[in-house]
């Protein structure tokens, strides 16, 4: 008999009673959540009706040496699953690395699945653009990838909730490397403006209380010190020795990395991580041998699962 109401439960009777997985599980309102930051199962015991699955790619990482800044993972709001009492696979996607003369790491695919049924699938972002590859351009993603200051363009967007990125440019001795492109908006284009060389600045993430108006770190720990996921990082920029102006960093979406500030030859500012969900690193400033300048981008920030249903 127990079995028999256990089926008809699974099979869309009244809601989840029983379910386990994620990194961290809390009622809020009117539903529990289990929001998964790393790999793992999502197992229904009891119940059945629907729940609801949002998931958020890898971020990427930046490009090296004045290179573009990350892309944001895509991002892909709630899908009504019917349950079954079943084991769900979720798969995280990690965050994009940057290296030492490269393109920045391209982040890791987030989904949610069970057995061969993959019901929500969410692209990595695009790694930012370096000179020596691809003619500079921006990685292909998600959101994609800046372009390297060698008027690098951008990489290709993908799914859900992406833009590209901005491109490259260099003019005059003043070089600057596109901007990631973010969940709202597009990475914008490195510039000389006047005797300034100006990195392109990021796209914009999703803000989280947008997406569910329980996800604050007030709510959830997961959330701390986040408000956006889903962000474009700045790419890098430089001037060259004796060569006059002054240059702007590309300021990354809320949530992601700052590319690197390279004034001849002399490192001001090193490209930073991202420190949100999904979201891309800054692209690296000037790495000159004469100097020992450190030309490296910034990591992205991993990917994230969430499943919500009525508590």
């Amino acid at each position: 008999m127990a079995g028999i109401l256990a089926l008809l439960l699974g099979a869309g009777g009244a809601k989840i009673t029983n379910a386990t997985g994620g990194n961290e599980v809390k009622t809020v309102g009117s539903y529990k959540y289990h929001i998964f930051t790393s790999s793992g199962t999502f197992e229904i015991v009891a119940g059945g009706g629907t729940f609801e699955v949002m998931s958020c790619g890898g971020g990427a990482g930046g490009g090296y040496n004045i290179g573009g800044g990350g892309g944001a993972g895509e991002v892909d709001l709630f899908t009504t699953v019917t349950a079954s009492i079943s084991s769900y696979t979720v798969t995280v996607g990690a965050k994009g690395t940057a290296a030492a003369n490269a393109r920045g790491g391209g982040g890791g695919t987030s989904s949610f699945a069970l057995g061969a049924t993959t019901y929500v699938s969410s692209l990595g972002g695009g790694g930012g653009g370096y000179v020596a590859t691809s003619s500079g351009q921006g990685g292909n993603g998600g959101s994609a990838g800046g372009g390297a200051y060698n008027t690098g363009a951008s990489g290709t967007a993908s799914g859900s909730n992406t833009n590209v990125g901005g491109s490259g440019t260099n003019a005059a001795g003043r070089y600057g490397a596109g901007g990631g492109g973010g969940s709202t908006t597009a990475g914008s284009n490195g510039v000389q403006t006047g005797s300034t060389a100006v990195g392109g600045n990021g796209g914009a993430g999703y803000t989280l209380t947008n997406i569910d108006s329980n996800f604050t770190a007030a709510n959830f720990t997961s959330f701390t010190g986040m408000t956006v996921v889903a962000s474009g990082a700045g790419g890098g920029c430089l001037i060259e020795v004796g060569v006059s102006g002054t240059t702007t960093r590309g300021v990354g979406g809320t949530g992601a990395g700052s590319g690197g500030v390279n004034n001849g030859n002399t490192n001001t500012n090193s490209a930073s991580a991202a420190t949100s969900f999904g979201s891309g690193g800054g692209g690296g400033g000037w790495d000159s041998s004469s100097s020992g300048n450190n030309g490296a981008g910034g990591n992205g920030y991993d990917g994230v699962v969430i499943v919500r249903y009525l508590a």
